[in-house]
């Protein structure tokens, strides 16, 4: 099966405008410096689609209780630009597609984590993003990739008391993504800045396959 043209369309636009816009990265507003990187596709055939690890939590017995969050399909043309941001200037708008796609990736990977958890107990799973980065794998190479890291809170309680809250504050994850699959790493410990470490490509988990 031949794979949707207009997702090459966004990969490809995001590495010509992370590559020429901000030599290589988009800024952060931190203004953080972003890491170089070694160039580098994941080989077609290093996983295997059979290989996805995502939670997955059981469907409720009752309407009561917290539901899971479906997986967002990949960004194509038709959706790369709900995430603009105004004030971003010449920026591509896919670049902020991605960047929402994996959020909102990562957002239903982690409340699925705790509903698989805690079943009927979860009350709240809230991920308020703090900063993104993005940035293209080799835009000159016949493949069109690139890496996504992005920072954010989570705070998440359960029925067991109303002051059974925690945040976990400046959580940091790495996402890799291409034409065939998506892979997440989540850095441990407290992200002070934000980098592309880990490396999802060598340290990563397969989350997602596309057709």
């Amino acid at each position: 099966m031949s794979r949707p043209p207009s997702r090459r369309t966004v990969l490809a636009s995001i590495a010509t405008t992370a590559a020429v816009a901000t030599g290589g990265f988009e800024s952060d507003p931190s203004g953080v410096t972003a890491p170089s990187l070694e160039s580098g596709i994941v080989p077609a055939d290093r996983y295997d689609c059979s290989d996805v690890e995502r939670p997955e939590p059981d469907r409720p017995d009752s309407a009561d209780v917290l539901e899971s969050l479906p997986y967002p399909a990949p960004p194509s043309e038709a959706t790369a630009g709900g995430d603009r941001n105004p004030a971003a200037g010449s920026r591509s708008s896919s670049v902020y597609g991605v960047s929402r796609y994996v959020t909102e990736f990562e957002r239903a990977y982690r409340r699925n984590a705790f509903l698989a958890r805690y079943g009927s107990l979860a009350r709240t799973v809230t991920l308020h993003r703090t900063a993104s980065r993005t940035a293209p794998i080799d835009p000159s190479g016949p493949e069109d990739a690139v890496l996504v890291a992005i920072r954010y809170d989570l705070t998440k309680g359960t029925r067991q008391s109303f002051a059974d809250q925690r945040t976990e504050w400046d959580v940091r994850v790495v996402y890799y993504l291409d034409e065939r699959v998506l892979l997440r790493a989540r850095y441990d410990g407290v992200a002070e800045e934000l980098s592309f470490d880990p490396d999802p490509r060598t340290q990563g988990t397969l989350v997602a396959c596309f057709d």
